[in-house]
Parts: C-alpha cells; structure tokens; sequence
C-alpha cells in the first residue's frame, strides 16, 4: 500500500541529495528527460520489457534487478512516454536506496514493512524530480485539490498522470487517496496520505458511488459518499469524493474531510476509527491484517506463510529476468526458470 507519509518524503528528500552527490546537475537533467539521462549512467542500465515482465508487487508496472551487472532498471514497454519517465525514475529510487548505506539504513529501520516504505519513498522521488515545488505554485495551500486541478497539472507539464497524483497526496489537507483509474474503473496508480489505505493496482473500483457516477455520465462528478474498495472484499468508511477526465483515464480524489471542491464538509469519523490495517503479501499480493510476525525477520507472515525471509530466498531467471521462488527451478543450480527451460 503506497502511503505518503512524512518520513517518506524526508526519504524521497535525501534521495534527491544522494542523486546531486553521484553527479553534480543530474537532477535537473532527470528532471528534462530522465530516459536520455540514465541511458548515460555507467552504474546502472535501463531495459523495456513486456507487459508480463514487469514486477506486480511494485506499485508502477516496472521492476529493479539488483542481481545483473550493472544493475538493471526495468520499464515496461506498452507504457506511454510520460509514465515510463516516472517508472524509470521510480526503479531509479530503488537503486539509490539499496546503494546508499544511510538510504538503505532508514528504510531497515521501518517498524513494519519496510517495503511499503520504500516503494512509497520511490514515488514520491520520481514525482518530485518531475514536478518539483514551483509547479505546484497555484495549488491552493489550505485545502486538498480537485480532481481538476490534477488533470490540469498533467495537461500543461511533461510529468505523468501518477507523478500528479503523488504530488497531490502531498498537498491533501486530511488522510485520504488519489487514484488513477483507467476508463473501466480500474486502478492503474493509487497512492495515499495519512491512515487511508490507497486502492490497489489492478482493483476495480467501478462499483464504488464515485466511481460509478463517472462511469455512467463521463462527465467530471463529485459524491457526498464514497469508498475504496479492497482487494479482500472489504471497504473503507465513508469519503468525499471528486472525479474528473483526463482523456481516457479518471482522476479520483477522496479524502475524509476540507474537500477542496466544498466551501463546507463535516469530518467524516475520528481518523484513529478509520484505518484498516492490512498489509500487502510482497510474494503472493494477499491483503491481510497482521496477526503473526517472523521470528527471524520480524516481518508480518501472510496466511500463506510468506514474509521477508521468503523474498530472500528468491533467484533471478537469466531468461525472464524474473525474481523467483526456488520452487520455481528445476534445482539449487539451475539458472533458469521452469517456464523458460521448457
């Protein structure tokens, strides 16, 4: 679950620090054209890959293979232009923070998930190199922002919708999420601020009152009452919400009080009755609510078994270039997958 909090964006902060020391005016040449940038860089290679190639634990449809040498930042290749920038510079987040000792050691001093942090850290950089502080110059500073204004910001810049979208989480004046949802009503990019919960990628939020409206007149709607809907079934309490298009694709703005397209909106409920506190299985993608913790890792064990000592068990497929369970070898040695040996 990608949540915006204030220690991800001190990271996200420090990542931009950390990109000026490597190379003096690298942020600035990120911020023009980060593809062309990173094709110069010597620790790093960029790949595009298919569709099926890319990493679905990620919250962007990317990946980053630390195994390869150099190191190797995956984009997916059916993606538009704007938002392979942003993956790129988002896989470029998880580079700096497992090469950076003080990046790496604030991301394993996370009490809980520290792969939510981290991937949240990588948003919020990539969406910063895009958009930095000046573009936001218009915004209003006491109130969240409409829909409208996001789909404006992505208009007039060069950044991706999901680089608007984290900016705007930045700016939201309650705990609430922005989403990006494709013109089926299902979440390519969502991200969240305070104790709300974000939808997942690839959830259908067609059934949700916002949502719906603006499915059903393909026009810009705002709701009284809405929700997100989880991958388990569940739902969040009651939200404010604010829909508008942006050609195919629907901006989403929810959040639980001072909505920025109301003069007046009473709070919904008391943020510490809101919160479902679920975590996202970074093997099998299960939202569960943690119950049990690794003795070993320390991390939350899913329903499944899975945890951090799972992940480190996983191998690189020099065929797919997929991280795997072993199970998924023919054995301890065997330096291709199943699927690609046939």
């Amino acid at each position: 679950m990608n949540v915006i909090r204030a220690d991800v964006l001190a990271q996200a902060s420090r990542m931009l620090e950390v990109v000026e020391s490597r190379s003096t005016g690298a942020a600035e040449r990120l911020h023009a054209d980060p593809l062309a940038e990173l094709a110069a860089w010597t620790e790093i290679r960029v790949a595009q890959v298919p569709d099926t190639q890319s990493d679905s634990r990620c919250s962007v449809a990317g990946g980053y293979l630390h195994d390869t040498k150099p190191p190797t930042l995956t984009v997916t290749r059916s993606l538009s232009g704007g938002r392979q920038q942003f993956t790129a510079l988002h896989e470029l987040g998880h580079h700096l923070q497992k090469t950076d000792a003080r990046l790496g050691l604030a991301v394993r001093r996370q009490p809980a998930n520290p792969e939510a942090f981290e991937d949240a850290a990588c948003d919020a950089f990539a969406s910063r190199v895009l958009l930095p502080d000046d573009a936001l110059a218009a915004w209003p500073t006491d109130r969240s922002p409409r829909a409208a204004d996001i789909v404006a910001m992505f208009e007039q810049t060069q950044a991706s919708r999901a680089a608007c979208c984290v900016r705007a989480v930045e700016r939201l004046h309650s705990h609430g999420f922005v989403a990006v949802l494709d013109a089926a009503g299902t979440v390519t990019f969502a991200a969240g601020r305070g104790d709300v919960f974000p939808p997942a990628r690839g959830t259908s939020q067609a059934a949700t009152p916002l949502v719906a409206a603006a499915l059903r007149r393909r026009i810009s709607v705002q709701v009284d009452t809405t929700y997100a809907s989880y991958r388990d079934g569940s739902t969040s309490l009651e939200l404010y919400g604010d829909a508008a298009w942006s050609n195919d694709y629907l901006i989403a703005v929810a959040v639980m009080d001072r909505p920025g397209w109301k003069p007046f909106a009473r709070p919904r409920v008391e943020p510490d009755r809101f919160v479902s506190r679920e975590v996202t299985c970074e093997v099998c993608d299960t939202d569960f609510e943690p119950a049990d913790r690794c003795s070993r890792c320390g991390t939350p064990r899913c329903p499944t078994g899975h945890c951090n000592c799972t992940l480190a068990a996983e191998r690189m497929c020099e065929g797919c270039f997929q991280k795997l369970h072993p199970a998924r070898f023919a054995g301890p040695t065997a330096r291709r997958c199943k699927d690609c040996t046939g």
